[in-house]
């Protein structure tokens, strides 16, 4: 299925730079429509850093959409039994379609979302482990393939007939030779890179003259147009790629894949994004010298993630931040700070009409009030905190001791600052709050 919207550009040719820019580029289209959740799938190690597998798609709730193998494109025919089982994803009344999101109408009238072309529905059993545990020496658990496919069995409650959803836009958006779609957290969306490199691409109009801090995307003198891409010339008469009219650029000041410090560097640039991810209005992306991107309030205060101790070697200020793998960071949910611990952490509550969509989710704390929460993880912000920059409350910890087998509720063990029970990876260890990076 190919994206819906097509420039008139990307027929004509390749032109001159000046005639073919246009002044700005369309809306962005949402990753999600409301109500559907992204989730990462991470393979967990004990002495690392989760490991980023896929991406899947998830109800309010972060819980998993499934496709029904037999479904034919656009159809839905998972009834009777079948349909108690897995429950049709119905949309809301006012929904609508587009690129990748359509709707399916059923034999009752009810609209059923699908993505790329399968219906959705939910599992009303108990869903499979969600993320593999093991593939390092120190857990002794061989890698498994099925772990990489989001079709096996590994993550099916009934093999060969239901599959979960996975997200995956570059399956279907058109692109040129040499350049990807990704995700680029920090320019919060699915954007443009240049497939080699891996660096992020930047979108620039025509009244701009970019410095000599900006590459060209160059593209092939035997290069055509494809979809939403146009072929630009150069005044030296070079062809360069450009997309929805906008030439596209590399900026020497990314260091590493994912990076997007153009953006900050000059604020009439933009990332060459294909989907924007939703971010909540109490939220901002702050940048900050000497911290680096950070996810803040719309007030600029930082904002905080619980988590239970998991052994990190090499610290947890790399680059990457301290990845939370989404089923454990559910785990420990609101319940995880409650009483005297929220005069310390202050939950980020969300309105009572919020919906979750995206990466974002609605959590219910325990007195029935709403928080947002991100990628599974609940959000806070620290008394201890005054302006944006401020990380006052990062790597701050509650200690846990003598549950080393991860077999005692450690509910209400800490005094007026109740955690959830469960296993924890190490003996003796705790509770940390860190900063949400937008890495992690």
């Amino acid at each position: 299925m190919m994206r819906t919207q097509v420039t008139a550009l990307a027929a004509i040719g390749a032109l001159t730079l000046a005639a073919s820019v246009q002044a700005a580029p369309p809306a962005v289209a949402y990753t999600t429509p409301p109500g559907i959740t992204l989730v990462d799938v991470d393979k967990i190690l004990t002495s690392s850093s989760a490991q980023f597998i896929w991406r899947r798609l998830g109800d309010a709730t972060g819980k998993p959409l499934y496709t029904y193998d037999k479904d034919p494109d656009g159809q839905a025919t998972c009834t009777d039994q079948c349909a108690k089982d897995f429950v049709p994803f119905l949309a809301e009344r006012d929904a609508k379609p587009y690129d990748d999101w359509t709707l399916i109408t059923r034999a009752d009238h009810a609209r059923q979302w699908a993505y790329q072309g399968k219906a959705l529905y939910h599992y009303t059993g108990e869903d499979p482990a969600g993320e593999p545990f093991g593939g390092d020496t120190a857990t002794q658990v061989a890698e498994n393939p099925q772990w990489y496919d989001p079709g096996s069995k590994f993550y099916s409650p009934k093999p060969g007939l239901f599959h979960r959803a996975a997200y995956t836009p570059e399956k279907t958006f058109k692109v040129p030779a040499g350049i990807s779609l990704q995700s680029l957290a920090v320019a919060n969306g699915f954007g443009l890179v240049d497939t080699a490199t891996g660096m992020t691409l930047y979108a620039i109009a025509k009244d701009k003259s970019p410095s000599r801090n900006w590459k060209p995307e160059y593209a092939s003198a035997l290069a055509l147009p494809v979809a939403d891409f146009s072929i630009v010339t150069r005044p030296d008469g070079t062809h360069q790629w450009a997309y929805h009219g906008r030439a596209l650029y590399r900026f020497d000041g990314d260091y590493a894949p994912g990076e997007v410090n153009g953006i900050f560097e000059d604020k009439t640039v933009t990332a060459a994004l294909v989907y924007r991810n939703y971010l909540p209005p109490e939220f901002a992306i702050g940048h900050y010298t000497g911290r680096g991107p950070l996810l803040t309030t719309r007030d600029g205060l930082s904002v905080y993630t619980e988590a239970r101790y998991n052994l990190q070697y090499g610290g947890r200020e790399t680059r990457t931040g301290y990845v939370i793998p989404y089923n454990l960071a559910k785990d420990v949910g609101t319940k995880g700070c409650v009483g005297s611990c929220t005069e310390t952490w202050k939950p980020v509550k969300a309105p009572t009409n919020a919906v979750s969509w995206g990466f974002w989710e609605v959590a219910t704390r325990p007195d029935g009030s709403k928080q947002w929460a991100y990628k599974g993880s609940p959000l806070y912000t620290y008394v201890g905190d005054h302006k944006g920059g401020d990380i006052e409350g990062n790597n701050r910890h509650v200690v846990v001791y003598g549950d080393p087998e991860g077999k005692t509720d450690l509910t209400n063990v800490v005094g007026e600052q109740p955690h959830g029970g469960g296993p924890s990876m190490e003996s003796g260890a705790g509770y940390y709050w860190h900063i949400a990076g937008l890495f992690f």
